[in-house]
């Protein structure tokens, strides 16, 4: 069974949730003679993609990361779109039909023209720009992409059974076209100890944030929410991915008088894993998830979790997390307060969260991913 992936995730960022998902799968599918995993080659700054293996680089690749680290820092811009020729390469693919399924890896409705009578298969990760669409300038044309390739899928994927909900409420699809296929941890390959010792505090003061900090991702809120905290040095908030602050978060920083106490890392996934390592806790602020990976990042580094109680979070957080209402300062303050205050909590929450994990990994998705392939072709 020859599958086909595109381009359109792994154009961009260097590390992202959606590229790390394709990668994780096609990764297991290289080691299952059932499945032969197909993807155009082309230049692009993100590591997923180039961890598989699929294009060999050469002497422009250095030249092209050079101009879009030089856009990000100085314009907060990234043209790879401009560098990587890369819709044209999926296009050639797409037209040469030698392949069963088209599995696209966003909802961009560029192959329609293309694809002919092949079936293709969506994943849909989260229904953020309908719910909550004033974070959303350009909701309205992922909205009407999205139209497009709903209607013409053989299957779906949901993330979540929260997600399921989301997509089946918003685009009124049929019950029995979308199969809830969890994720896996994104630190799975590591093969990372489980801590053996937890009567030993963590030795960094700090919370931990991870990714973009995008408006719905609520972390401005959240900063304001535990502002007393971090002015009075009760512990530091790192924030790990998601570019360098810009000028308008410095000055919102400082304007609540914690510029002191708010930092940001750019992170390989070593570094990442000694930071959920050594944190109080990874916090999650967002107000809507379709899945919420690093909360299983965090479970399989023994860091506490607190998180929104919203959309899927509970969903995979389980018993193993702290929950608070994203948009209310007190319930925030609450959660942040009983990780710092409460040792023995702690503990706790770092068992029941190995034991969550348990419930996810990698090979499960990918056999269950399979699994909606094959139903499309029957």
């Amino acid at each position: 069974m020859d599958i086909l992936y595109d381009h359109q995730a792994f154009r961009t960022g260097r590390f992202s949730g959606i590229p790390r998902y394709f990668s994780e799968l096609i990764l297991q599918y290289k080691s299952d003679t059932g499945i032969t995993p197909i993807l155009p080659a082309f230049w692009t700054i993100n590591h997923d993609y180039r961890n598989l293996g699929v294009c060999e680089q050469n002497i422009t690749w250095n030249v092209r990361d050079k101009i879009v680290s030089s856009a990000q820092h100085y314009f907060h811009q990234n043209p790879s779109r401009l560098l990587d020729g890369a819709e044209r390469k999926t296009v050639r693919l797409l037209e040469k039909q030698e392949f069963d399924v088209f599995h696209p890896t966003r909802l961009e409705p560029y192959f329609l023209k293309h694809i002919g009578k092949k079936p293709y298969v969506l994943t849909i990760h989260d229904l953020t720009y309908e719910k909550y669409p004033e974070y959303f300038p350009l909701s309205t044309k992922i909205r009407e992409n999205t139209r497009n390739v709903v209607e013409h899928a053989s299957l779906f994927i949901a993330d979540s059974e929260c997600t399921k909900r989301d997509f089946i409420q918003y685009y009124d699809v049929d019950h029995d076209m979308v199969n809830v296929v969890y994720l896996g941890s994104l630190f799975e390959k590591y093969h990372i100890l489980q801590k053996q010792d937890l009567h030993e505090a963590p030795d960094g003061k700090y919370l931990l944030y991870v990714g973009e900090r995008s408006p719905h991702k609520n972390i401005y809120h959240f900063i304001l929410a535990i502002r007393s905290l971090l002015k009075k040095g009760g512990c530091s908030l790192i924030c790990a991915g998601g570019g360098p602050f810009r000028s308008d978060e410095i000055k919102y920083f400082q304007a609540l008088g914690v510029r002191d106490a708010v930092s940001q890392e750019t992170v390989s996934d070593q570094k990442l894993i000694h930071l959920y390592q050594h944190a109080l806790a990874f916090v999650f602020p967002s107000v809507n998830e379709g899945f919420g990976l690093p909360i299983l990042e965090a479970f399989s580094c023994g860091c506490p979790v607190v998180c929104s109680g919203t959309s899927c979070l509970p969903e995979v957080g389980g018993a193993a997390a702290i929950y608070f209402d994203p948009k209310d300062a007190a319930s925030i303050m609450h959660a942040v307060n009983m990780v710092i205050d409460d040792g023995d909590m702690c503990r706790k929450m770092i068992v029941k969260g190995y034991g969550q994990l348990a419930k996810f990994s990698w090979k499960k998705c990918a056999g269950e991913t399979k699994n909606v392939y094959e139903k499309v072709l029957e």
